[in-house]
């Protein structure tokens, strides 16, 4: 019998920003979690700006706080409040969808475009964000599997942390490396978790979270073993999923 064992969970506010660990999330009709990526950071033409064209974003984080947004950059003391606001309807080209949102206002714009280095905005589509139907919108990872690619990657460089594949959902307990690709649901109480398809990767995994400069790895490994395994996607690593029930909480055990 393997056991999965909810190890972490993550909200990202701002989608391609750095996200918030939570104990316990809240899970939405469309089977995403509650304010998860309900902000985006755009071009000034509406366009979603994402860590492939600014690798510099993993150097920023967000979370929620008494309703208001705080933008955290990487010094300790560099931080910016974002009280709600229906701001100045805007529109956010995101993979070909059009979103409806709301700019979020000069200050945030400001704050974002002097830390990223080129003109940005920031734009807040809240429900939106879960309104695309026939999508799977929660990624989630093994901590086995990470030490499983950890220990080919050690001869290469220092371990990668959870925390660059930007999960939702890190899972641990005792099953064997990559064997959520091959189950379809994790029980988790009264919550189910739909695990539906492997992620194929970005090369967002091989930007460091310390400095924000790029690498080969893990991609390149991660395709090698991929293959290896006979995966049905190629530089896979985690799982596309979504939720069903009305939370999800830290510890939760579903046995396979």
């Amino acid at each position: 019998m393997s056991a999965f064992e909810i190890a972490q969970l993550w909200i990202y506010p701002v989608k391609s920003l750095g996200g918030m660990a939570v104990e316990r999330v809240q899970v939405t009709a469309a089977g995403s979690f509650h304010g998860d990526r309900e902000w985006i950071v755009t071009r000034p033409d509406g366009k979603m700006l994402w860590q492939g064209d600014v690798p510099a974003m993993t150097l920023l984080s967000a979370r929620i706080e008494h309703d208001c947004l705080v933008l955290e950059g990487p010094e300790p003391a560099d931080r910016i409040i974002v009280a709600p606001t229906e701001g100045a309807p805007a529109d956010v080209l995101q993979y070909g969808y059009r979103l409806a949102g709301h700019d979020q206002g000069e200050a945030a714009a400001s704050w974002l475009s002097e830390r990223l280095s080129t003109p940005c905005r920031l734009v807040r589509v809240g429900q939106a964000a879960h309104d695309w139907g026939g999508l799977n919108p929660l990624h989630a990872i093994s901590m086995i599997s990470l030490a499983s690619l950890n220990a080919r990657l050690g001869m290469l460089q220092p371990p990668i942390e959870p925390e660059r594949f930007r999960p939702n959902i890190v899972l641990s307990g005792d099953h064997q490396p990559f064997e959520e690709e091959r189950i379809g649901a994790l029980d988790l109480g009264a919550a189910r978790l739909l695990l539906r398809e492997p992620c194929t990767r970005c090369e967002l995994p091989n930007i460091s979270r310390a400095d924000a400069t790029r690498s080969r790895q893990p991609l390149k490994l991660i395709g090698a073993m991929s293959k290896e395994r006979g995966s049905t996607r190629p530089a896979a690593f985690g799982i596309y999923s979504r939720a069903e029930g009305l939370d999800l909480r830290f510890g939760q055990v579903s046995h396979i």
